[in-house]
């Protein structure tokens, strides 16, 4: 564990201002534990544990990887009337960055924690939410959405000047100058959402796939998006904080090291009309529709299992299996395997070159997540407490109330604190957020939250923490327009690939896309007749 003063392992986490804040440090020790993945196993798997199989067993179809990009092809899979697979999830649970936790006083997540509601080329969406209960059609076919589901107003607010207000926009304090570049910026989102190429396709959507790939869009995607706004004028250091902000909540990355095409996808991708997509969130986060997942996939499903090694066998491909558990190695005899794991994974599995050469293409920063347990809410000034809450100028990106979609009267509560590490090398940042104990972490997001909330700290009861070392992909530039990002996707014989990165971006929706492109891939090579739900 790295020896910080209490100064130090502030600025370290949260920067200077942090540093120079006058927060009390702990007074007493904060219970709670560092969960997560299972990295003892993972770091091993790096560095080439490949027990020999004890025996060999035919498997039709494999699955490595039981995050949302696997947990989708099964789900794709069973809809296509296809079940004779095996999920394998190296984990002791489903979801991946769609985790959850639960304790006394509600469910909460570890990772990601609501999605927009879809628009109507985002079929395979659509089809999840009515399936898991999210959404009916209406008499023209659109989807309604279960206003229970829907994020509960008030939504966000944000902590500025001493008090908080309401939206994410820091008003308090605002000049002319700052708020006419606010609307500047803004329209000229606007003015994206609405372009659409000669083909009808927008020039952002979700799946990125559905969006345009014309040379005036893809240009974006040469530009560092500190560089554009720069070109554009848009210089007032309150503007780039709110830009910044959705970068490094979306993409866990800053202005310097997003790419202008990412920066307005965030920005673009998600209106129709000037509006911005209703929010659906549950108090577990995304885990809820990766329980939904999950059931398609059911006993097929094997956690605890590690694939070690992936070879390839004629037409056919073995994957090595162990099961620390009980110490069992395998060798899974498959027509198909479909790679739901990051780039950097399936190199390791694969040990050629070449996939060695797409992982250094997808750069993946950490994240520290961050369950508060609370037995009643502390004092805030100023608008009253949203789901989102966020604090102006802090590296962090605030906390959401996990039990804010409940009908629960005033007392407990859970808030789930989420802090990117956006060093400009990742690794540095693994390293960093590696070397932290317990009483490190506590102190960090005590730190920082309690510049809104100084009573914050005789209100916790316990904390729990979740380091994600790769949790999220950062779209850099040339990334989205790379030949060899594209080309990443493509089946090798009987090896099909899915997972976020090969958007370039960490989002549910992309991950369930490429679950269902690769599955889609294998109903084809199959000859099972299907309607596509992403052509």
């Amino acid at each position: 564990m790295l020896s910080y003063s209490r100064r130090e392992l502030l600025f370290a986490l949260l920067g200077a201002s942090a540093a120079a804040c006058r927060t009390r440090p702990l007074q007493r020790a904060i219970e709670g534990e560092i969960v997560g993945a299972n990295d003892s196993l993972g770091h091993k798997l790096r560095d080439g544990f490949s027990p020999a199989p004890g025996r060999e067993r035919r498997v039709p179809i494999v699955i490595v990887g039981g995050g949302i990009s696997g947990l989708s092809a099964a789900w794709r899979l069973v809809r296509g009337g296809v079940t004779d697979f095996e999920l394998l999830e190296l984990d002791d649970a489903q979801g991946g960055t769609s985790r959850s936790g639960r304790n006394s006083i509600s469910s909460y997540p570890w990772g990601a924690h609501y999605v927009p509601a879809p628009l109507a080329h985002a079929r395979a969406m659509g089809e999840l939410l009515l399936e898991a209960g999210a959404a009916v059609r209406g008499p023209d076919g659109a989807l309604v959405f279960d206003e229970a589901q829907l994020c509960r107003a008030p939504q966000e607010r944000i902590f500025v000047g001493g008090s908080f207000t309401e939206g994410l926009w820091p008003r308090a304090g605002a000049s002319p100058e700052d708020e006419r570049q606010l609307a500047a910026f803004l329209a000229e989102a606007r003015r994206w959402s609405e372009v659409s190429d000669a083909r009808g396709r927008r020039a952002f959507a979700v799946p990125a796939a559905h969006g345009s790939d014309d040379p005036e869009v893809l240009a974006l995607d040469r530009l560092r998006a500190i560089d554009w706004l720069d070109a554009r004028g848009f210089s007032s250091p309150r503007l780039r904080w709110f830009v910044e902000y959705g970068c490094r909540d979306d993409f866990g990355a800053t202005l310097a090291q997003t790419s202008a095409w990412a920066m307005l996808h965030y920005f673009a991708s998600r209106q129709t009309n000037g509006r911005g997509q209703e929010l659906l969130t549950w108090p577990e986060g995304n885990a809820h529709l990766a329980a939904h997942l999950a059931k398609a996939a059911g006993p097929r499903a094997r956690t605890g299992v590690a694939a070690t090694r992936v070879e390839l066998r004629g037409e056919r491909a073995v994957v090595h299996t162990f099961e620390p558990r009980t110490g069992v190695a395998e060798a899974l005899l498959a027509d198909r395997v479909v790679l739901a794991v990051p780039r950097a994974f399936a190199a390791r599995l694969l040990r050629d070159g070449q996939t060695a050469k797409e992982a250094a293409l997808f750069p993946t920063g950490a994240w520290l997540v961050c369950n508060l347990s609370l037995s009643r809410a502390p004092a805030s000034h100023g608008f009253p407490l949203a789901w989102d809450n966020v604090i102006y100028q802090s590296p962090g990106l605030g906390y959401v109330v996990a039990t804010h979609q409940q009908d629960l009267p005033p007392g407990p509560s859970v808030w789930t604190y989420y802090l990117p590490l956006t060093d400009d090398d990742p690794a540095a940042g693994r390293r960093k957020l590696y070397q932290l104990n317990h009483a490190q972490i506590a102190e960090v997001v005590l730190a920082d939250l309690g510049r809104a909330h100084p009573d914050l700290r005789e209100c916790v009861t316990r904390l729990d923490a979740w380091r994600w070392g790769h949790a999220m992909v950062r779209p850099v530039p040339g990334l989205q327009s790379s030949p060899a990002r594209r080309a990443a996707a493509l089946p090798r014989g009987p090896l099909h690939f899915a997972h976020t990165e090969l958007s370039g971006m960490a989002l549910f929706e992309e991950a369930q896309h490429h679950g269902v492109r690769a599955a889609e891939e294998v109903l084809r090579a199959r000859n099972v007749a299907f309607a596509s739900l992403i052509d």
